[in-house]
């Protein structure tokens, strides 16, 4: 399956240090063995595949805001303020700051506060 990333992520993907990306998938198609497809201009006539990775597993994920911080649990498992840092690095991003501002829209938008997702990993890492 194709997963259509901004430009901002291609090199973070291609350098190793975004391993995952967080997606919403209400209907569970993401699975372990899938080929994806990253992509950058999908259902553009500027589509760029830059990397065929295999899915080598999910995990849900939800977000909410608590203390105007963004609180994260993993399969049940809250990330601690000090694992925070480290999740939003993986997921390709500079810094925490720039994580909340990505993901704060999203939660505030969610009908009930909570941004219920899937963290599809092309690794083996597991939180």
């Amino acid at each position: 399956m194709i997963l259509s990333f901004k430009p901002q992520f291609v090199q973070p993907i291609l350098n190793g240090s975004k391993i995952h990306s967080i997606r919403l998938d209400p209907h569970c198609r993401w699975k372990s063995g899938m080929k994806i497809h990253m992509a950058t201009g999908v259902r553009t006539k500027n589509y760029n595949c830059f990397l065929v990775e295999k899915c080598k597993g999910v995990q849900d994920v939800e977000m909410r805001i608590v203390y105007r911080t963004i609180a994260v649990r993993i399969d049940g498992y809250h990330l601690a303020p000090s694992q925070l840092i480290r999740f939003a690095n993986r997921d390709g991003f500079e810094s925490y700051k720039d994580f909340h501002n990505w993901f704060m829209p999203l939660i505030e938008a969610s009908p009930d506060g909570v941004y219920k997702a899937k963290i599809i990993h092309w690794t083996n890492l597991r939180y």
